[in-house]
């Protein structure tokens, strides 16, 4: 078997039970710095058996024998740095080659700076997790631009050397008013959780240098459609959508009218329009 385990991603605490027991148990513990995940495993008092280092620029030489260890019996447990492994990081190339020899892989769940923000981002709508953007400015505004009109989040991981870039090309691309959630040091000491338009956040970052250090995430709200009563609200169709799974139209609607307003006629009518065929 092997297992794919996440690990903290900042507050050592923050491991689960079947985490430890997973990694006390396993005869070989991939990870990607041996001297990080060393520090983990002997602050929990975690008796390993050998560390073996998986990275991206090894990941194909290292799910070899990976499957040549599964086939002689042993317990395998994939862990990075911080976080989920394959989230970001690697792991995919390497579940890939295990599932097509015929081994099982099976998760031990835990700390994900992604899922983290977005539980205490207030938001009630769909999300997507793209990770990190490419290097280059021209690509990175080419995937910018791709979320101008959408009606959901998108969360992005960025690191420090290029965070004030980043913010600077989320304006060029979805306008300076956009909103933006930003955590820092998710769990650590000098965590922050900052929400404010992109002008404000970069201008926030640029004041005070300390918030241009760690990892970043950022969740990026979709446009704000200033409303009126004649017009829907993307978070209004979002609700209402989900609300139509469940009920009937008419009461959907009310429902939608008496937890995000709006124009009940306009509502309805969206409802009427949008029915499935």
């Amino acid at each position: 078997m092997l297992y794919i385990c996440a690990t903290p991603i900042g507050n050592l605490s923050d491991i689960s039970i079947r985490a430890i027991e997973t990694l006390s148990r396993s005869d070989i513990i991939l990870c990607e710095d041996t001297r990080t995940s060393r520090y983990l495993l002997d602050k929990h008092n975690i008796t390993y058996k050998k560390l073996v280092a998986l990275h991206e620029h090894n990941e194909n030489e290292i799910a070899e024998k990976v499957v040549s260890w599964l086939q002689d019996g042993l317990i395998i447990t994939q862990i990075s740095d911080a976080g989920t492994p394959g989230v970001s990081d690697p792991g995919s190339r390497l579940c890939n080659y295990v599932k097509e020899h015929g081994f099982k892989i099976s998760p031990i769940p835990g700390a994900c700076a992604y899922i983290s923000l977005l539980s205490v981002s207030g938001l009630n709508i769909p999300s997507l997790f793209y990770g990190f953007l490419p290097n280059k400015k021209t690509a990175r505004i080419k995937t910018l631009n791709n979320w101008q009109s959408v009606n959901y989040a998108v969360c992005i991981y960025e690191a420090p050397h290029r965070i004030i870039e980043c913010i600077e090309d989320i304006i060029e691309s979805l306008g300076e008013n956009r909103n933006l959630i930003m955590g820092r040091e998710l769990t650590k000491q000098f965590e922050t959780i900052y929400k404010a338009s992109a002008k404000e956040l970069l201008a926030f970052i640029i004041a005070d240098t300390n918030q241009q250090k760690g990892e970043f995430v950022i969740i990026i709200e979709p446009e704000i459609v200033v409303t009126d009563e004649n017009s829907i609200t993307i978070e209004q169709i979002n609700t209402l959508k989900l609300l139509l799974t469940e009920l009937p139209p008419k009461k959907a609607v009310n429902l939608t009218h008496k937890l995000m307003g709006g124009n009940k006629d306009l509502l309805y009518n969206y409802t009427l329009e949008n029915k499935p065929s």
